[in-house]
């Protein structure tokens, strides 16, 4: 043993524990909020497939685009929001031909 540190190896292996331990925690917090999004997500799809709230579709085709940065996101919502637009036309047919 050591005079001097001694208990250094102890303690860096406590602080190994440490934050071994706070890693899985912010993985579990991930996930959770990952989960929640999706959940909402998935929420979001259903009234707007429902046209359950009047506007939000129109709403949403015309601000989702900007809403997204990355070229990728845009590129990969592009259908998204072309069929949002269909369905708003359609809609506003519908309401018309009434």
């Amino acid at each position: 043993m050591s005079l001097l540190g001694g208990n250094d190896l102890k303690e860096q292996q406590k602080i190994n524990e440490l934050e071994l331990k706070i890693n899985r925690e912010k993985q579990k917090l991930d996930k959770k909020l990952t989960r929640q999004k999706i959940l909402l997500g998935a929420f979001m799809i259903e009234i707007l497939e429902t046209n359950k709230v009047d506007g939000l579709a129109q709403y949403t085709a015309d601000n989702l685009q900007t809403f997204l940065t990355r070229q990728g996101d845009k590129e990969l919502m592009g259908d998204v929001i072309k069929n949002l637009k269909a369905q708003v036309n359609e809609v506003r047919g519908t309401k018309t031909d009434n």
